[in-house]
């Protein structure tokens, strides 16, 4: 269900992504893209669903330390809600992880 929501991401079907994405989690509650994608999405919804992808993003890192598009989207959020010291925090780490990602992912 993964790549059923990431397609209806694209098409900015943001309601049918994250049904996807929740019955992708309801398979495996702890598997970081679907944790991601969910929180995009929760992103791209506006500041109304900050919290909550703040929440999916934390949870994501906790499994994830290392995932850079886990801190790029805290670093959005941050930024988008006027915290300019912390979303800089948030990118650079997400810069520095990036780097080090491999090519293509290993999931």
């Amino acid at each position: 269900m993964l790549f059923a929501g990431m397609l209806f991401e694209g098409q900015s079907l943001y309601k049918e992504a994250l049904v996807s994405f929740s019955v992708s989690l309801s398979v495996d509650p702890d598997h970081v893209p679907s944790i991601v994608s969910m929180a995009a999405v929760l992103v791209k919804l506006g500041a109304q669903s900050f919290p909550i992808a703040r929440s999916f993003l934390l949870n994501a890192l906790r499994l994830d330390p290392t995932n850079h598009e886990a801190w790029m989207y805290l670093g959005l959020i941050s930024k988008m809600e006027g915290s300019s010291q912390q979303a800089a925090d948030f990118f650079q780490a997400a810069h520095e992880l990036a780097l080090s990602a491999p090519v293509q992912g290993f999931v």
